[in-house]
């Protein structure tokens, strides 16, 4: 089960190489929480045949050399989309180790280059990703309440896969919508529009921020404005004709024409409001969405990032496709993905049922699975999120979470607080309002026996579609009880390193590395010697690699970062490694990067074997390794201790750093500096 590619290569090898164990393929990677396996199962075993060509007998046989390894024509082309799949899973099993910025990256990596969304090659994502993550952490500090949204909509993400795996009503609603059969193929579908909406769903947050600075900077100095009534002042952005147009036409009139087409079949009709006159007034209503022109309704309170998210990936997407002159040429999945994102936010909850007049919230019947499973994820993913803004950092909120999958369709969310905090966490009100105590609400209606955070969550989408024991009559006592709040004792994650850098350097470092080991000279060679020569796998391990470099510098005393620090800086590599107490720091490095090479082959199914060496005979009579039978039967010579090593693939594990410690001067702003 899982990867027929991999398992066909290994019978093709049996029979030209006379080996019996080649390809092997890994176990899923470990992880603590139940909705992390089930992440990783769905990626293993329902994505099967993920971007596989189904159409040529030779690629379907597994005798073509299409596919890329370390370099082009190495091995068949379906053998590397298994192994595009293999990389994602276990991108995504660091990161639920992690949890780290940096391991985050990697899966919305993986993403972009299996389904290349807005075309090929990083250039094409890394600019809205980058910059998400570099002025989420440099611009937010003055909110009054900020959290993390980078790392969180990865999470969301691996949330929305493991429930659809487990959730019958969820994968009917998502097939019956674009008539598919429950399978693979149908999985592979929900993968790449699923990874859409949610990884991009807050790629607009920027926006929000610069508009809540200025109000968080006057509310901090002046108590008498009170941000929430609208007293203080405001950011309204300007010239949003210019920027909402687009070759579709204003991309305002595009969302709410997609919008209401997919609410007024289900949605509009339980309410009394004509799909024209929503549409309008939805027309009006996004255009006005930056601009406030009308403060009476109080909407500037909020800048709505998801608005910019949606109004962002479309121009991109457009830009990347230019083949789509007509409203009707857009793909239908995409802009239900691009839909669900503009209404995650407050679009759907707050402003479109104050002008229907309901209160309705969003059933999975409605047809719209995509927007009714985001904002369900959206709401569920409230931990382990890095807080930014003055009043989150003090906060108390779940340092990790779970959802138990009953054989009987029932599901429970699990929420864990840090013991070490219990005091504080019995009265935080993150864990109160999870709590099944009753609650009172402003109005001053009492709720017994029920959760404030499950029925907030109740009022944008109905919980019950994907719980059933769930009771929305808020006018009576919840049996249901699907939270689960446990206080425990919080262990302390590894690989995290005092190297830090506030932007993301690791594709430009990973192009670098692979750019001076190859001999090319400029950026273009460089990018044209990764991009076009290397496989996912490849690439991947040439930014382990670059990443790898913190746990390196730490273990010899050092450290990197773009802030200005008062330790002593390193400027040269090699002096540093020849003083007193520094003799053996080459050999540290050199040790640490060849487990951690050797950790990663592994992980990706790679054995130690030696048939691959010395197989071709040159006309001269020597001996050379064949790296193309290397790379089918994925078994290599130096998958062994470091102490084994012949002297030359030694220097190869110390080489890097100091090829890193040259590119690191190279960025500006970014110094290396030793603890001691």
């Amino acid at each position: 089960m899982g990867y027929n590619a991999l398992l066909k290569i290994r019978e093709f090898n049996s029979l030209t190489y006379g080996i019996d164990k080649s390809v092997r393929i890994p176990e899923l990677p470990p992880v603590k929480r139940s909705y992390g396996h089930e992440a990783l199962s769905f990626i293993r075993e329902c994505c099967e045949d993920l971007k596989f060509d189904t159409d040529t007998p030779a690629r379907i046989e597994m005798s073509d050399s299409d596919g890329r390894s370390a370099g082009k024509g190495q091995i068949p082309y379906n053998m590397e989309k298994d192994l595009d799949r293999l990389s994602f899973e276990s991108a995504i099993g660091r990161f639920l180790s992690s949890g780290s910025r940096e391991d985050a990256f990697d899966i919305y990596y993986c993403y972009c280059e299996i389904f290349k969304p807005f075309g090929a090659g990083y250039d094409s994502t890394g600019l809205l990703l980058e910059m998400l993550s570099e002025h989420e952490a440099n611009a937010s500090s003055l909110l009054m309440k900020h959290r993390d949204h980078y790392s969180h909509s990865v999470y969301v993400f691996l949330i929305g896969l493991a429930i659809y795996k487990n959730i019958f009503a969820v994968r009917y609603a998502y097939n019956k919508k674009y008539g598919l059969k429950d399978g693979k193929e149908a999985a592979c579908h929900f993968l790449e529009y699923w990874g859409l909406a949610s990884l991009f769903h807050d790629i607009g947050y920027p926006f929000e921020i610069a508009h809540q600075q200025m109000k968080a900077y006057v509310c901090k100095l002046d108590k008498s404005n009170n941000d929430d009534y609208g007293f203080a002042p405001y950011v309204s952005y300007r010239n949003m004709d210019e920027f909402t147009v687009s070759r579709l036409g204003d991309l305002n009139d595009l969302f709410a024409k997609a919008i209401i087409e997919r609410l007024g079949e289900s949605y509009l009709r339980r309410t009394e409001i004509e799909p024209y006159y929503a549409e309008y007034t939805l027309r009006k209503t996004l255009r006005d969405r930056a601009v406030h022109e009308n403060p009476a309704e109080k909407d500037y309170l909020y800048m709505d990032h998801a608005y910019f998210s949606g109004l962002m990936l479309a121009k991109t997407y457009l830009t990347r496709h230019k083949n789509i002159e007509r409203y009707e040429q857009f793909p239908q999945e995409v802009l239900d993905a691009l839909c669900a994102i503009i209404l995650h936010n407050s679009l759907f909850k707050f402003t479109m049922r104050s002008f229907l007049h309901t209160k309705e919230p969003l059933r999975l019947s409605d047809g719209q699975p995509l927007a009714y499973l985001l904002m369900l994820c959206d709401e569920l993913q409230c931990w382990d999120r890095a807080s930014y803004g003055q009043n989150s950092r003090s906060g108390i909120f779940a340092f990790d979470f779970d959802i138990n999958f009953s054989t009987e369709g029932g599901v429970r969310f699990v929420y864990y607080y840090d013991k070490t905090y219990e005091s504080k966490v019995l009265s935080a009100k993150s864990y109160r309002d999870m709590l099944y105590d009753g609650y009172t609400k402003r109005s001053g209606a009492v709720r017994k026996d029920r959760s404030k955070f499950v029925d907030d969550i109740d009022e944008i989408i109905a919980v019950k579609d994907v719980v059933p024991s769930f009771e929305p009559n808020v006018k009576l006592p919840d049996p249901g009880h699907i939270i689960d709040v446990r206080i425990e004792e919080k262990q302390k994650r590894t690989g995290l390193y005092l190297s830090d850098s506030n932007y993301l350097n690791l594709y430009d470092f990973a192009l670098a590395l692979n750019g001076r080991y190859v001999g090319a000279k400029t950026e273009d060679e460089m990018k044209k010697a990764f991009e076009d020569n290397l496989s996912l796998e490849y690439k991947l391990s040439n930014i382990a690699q670059a990443k790898g470099f913190a746990a390196q510098l730490e273990s010899i005393g050092c450290f990197y970062t773009d802030r200005p620090v008062d330790y002593e800086p390193v400027t040269d590599f090699k002096t540093l490694i020849k003083e007193p107490g520094h003799e053996d720091d080459l050999t540290k490095i050199a040790m640490a990067e060849h487990e951690r090479w050797c950790t990663e082959k592994r992980a990706m199914g790679w054995d130690y074997g030696t048939l691959h060496v010395g197989a071709i005979t040159l006309d001269d009579g020597r001996k050379k390794n064949d790296n193309v039978m290397r790379e089918r039967i994925r078994l290599h010579h130096d998958l062994i201790d470091y102490t084994e090593l012949e002297a030359q693939e030694k220097f190869k594990d110390s080489d890097p750093m100091e090829q890193m410690v040259e590119l690191i001067r190279e960025y500006d702003g970014l110094t290396i500096y030793r603890m001691r």
